[in-house]
């Protein structure tokens, strides 16, 4: 089996979310945006036609790989609640979907490995719904920066000045693999329990920029607004990914 190769690295960064699986898509998505993400997904995704194989590199303190054949990529088909197929008019990512495949086997084998509070959701997949930073430390055997995911905190708030310092060095180190979610809200605005790529901060005009890979939107964030709206920011810088 060969390392998937740059151009289909590139296809992962305009994949488009279908299933309830967010933190897995965004950050594929994100590992996909610096150098030594990409080496990553290299060194963890092998394919030989249309058949491939996932490794992981922290399954309880050890790697471990998951053969994924075409017929299970084939048999992968978005459902609704009542199991009826969707169909999909545009054309699927067989990478992403292989990952999504070994995400099911690897949850199947060890279902601590998906945090008890998403264990509760209803799900159509075993791998819908998870914590990013999980998923992260699984798939790169490294543990990423972390703030707020695991809190009660439905906001950054109490995070305020750790995350304007954050973002301020992503702004100065735009080589990254960043993703940033929300919490529950009762007003209208960002999508409730969805995770985002963030694509770039612009410290000159303090913002950053997010991406919804469910609906291909980008959107534009002020600091204070991203603080506000943003529960938690998980990820890596290149560096942090050697």
């Amino acid at each position: 089996m060969r390392p998937i190769n740059f151009d289909e690295i590139k296809t992962l960064q305009r994949m488009k979310q279908y299933f309830q699986d967010c933190y897995l898509v965004t950050s594929i998505n994100a590992l996909s945006n610096s150098q030594n993400g990409c080496k990553i997904l290299q060194n963890n995704i092998l394919r030989e036609g249309n058949s491939f194989n996932i490794k992981f590199k922290n399954i309880n303190g050890k790697s471990e790989d998951f053969f994924i054949t075409e017929k299970e990529i084939n048999d992968l088909t978005l459902c609704d609640e009542f199991l009826n197929p969707i169909v999909i008019k545009e054309p699927e990512n067989p990478i992403l979907k292989a990952v999504e495949v070994a995400m099911n086997k690897l949850l199947n084998k060890y279902p601590d490995k998906k945090s008890f509070a998403n264990r509760l959701c209803k799900t159509n997949e075993k791998f819908e719904y998870n914590n990013p930073s999980r998923f992260m430390e699984m798939f790169t055997g490294i543990k990423p920066l972390n703030i707020n995911e695991n809190s009660f905190k439905m906001t950054l708030k109490s995070k305020s000045e750790e995350t304007k310092e954050l973002l301020k060095k992503i702004g100065e180190n735009q080589s990254h693999s960043f993703v940033v979610g929300t919490g529950y809200k009762l007003f209208k605005g960002l999508t409730n329990w969805h995770c985002y790529a963030l694509e770039k901060v612009n410290n000159t005009d303090k913002s950053v920029q997010i991406s919804d890979l469910r609906h291909r939107e980008k959107i534009v964030l002020p600091f204070e607004d991203f603080i506000k709206k943003i529960k938690f920011i998980t990820g890596y810088f290149n560096e942090d990914l050697k």
